[in-house]
């Protein structure tokens, strides 16, 4: 009886997945000044995706990409990952204070595709290049890490830089 109630159980919480701690979600900016006291207070740096709602390829990236990412504890103490909407009539406040269309906002950055990752500072200032699109399912997590690597080597040295050491 026992080993019958498994081969019914066992497959449904295969197809189920993770029972709890599984329900990361992707995290609209609303308030960049306060991604930035967190990413300054734990000197990370912010990820920034910026996406639509009708975009299958930003779906493909935080599914493939991003939500592993933050499901990962190896990442809580490098990035902190966000997410911007380009759909139509959204507002952010940015890094100053100022309320901004997110279309404004992306422009700033020369943001016009979707996805795009920008990797950035507390203060806001591209750390690594941004990428755009997805070209590559196979390497894309390498490019990731590889920016993220090269965007916290600079966070470094600036900080090493301002405290004179």
């Amino acid at each position: 009886m026992r080993n019958s109630l498994l081969v019914i159980i066992l497959p449904v919480l295969m197809i189920a997945g993770p029972v709890s701690g599984d329900n990361v979600v992707m995290t609209q900016v609303s308030d960049l000044r306060d991604e930035a006291r967190v990413a300054r207070a734990d000197n990370l740096i912010l990820v920034l995706e910026f996406s639509s709602e009708d975009c299958v390829y930003c779906h493909k990236l935080e599914q493939l990409f991003l939500l592993p990412m933050q499901r990962n504890a190896e990442y809580d103490e490098k990035i902190l990952i966000r997410t911007v909407s380009l759909d139509s009539f959204e507002t952010l406040i940015d890094f100053d204070g100022q309320t901004v269309s997110t279309g404004e906002f992306a422009s700033r950055y020369e943001v016009s595709l979707t996805p795009t990752l920008l990797f950035l500072n507390a203060e806001g200032k591209e750390m690594s290049d941004k990428l755009v699109g997805i070209w590559s399912e196979d390497f894309y997590g390498g490019f990731i890490d590889n920016r993220i690597d090269e965007a916290r080597a600079k966070l470094t040295h600036v900080g090493l830089a301002t405290s004179g050491i």
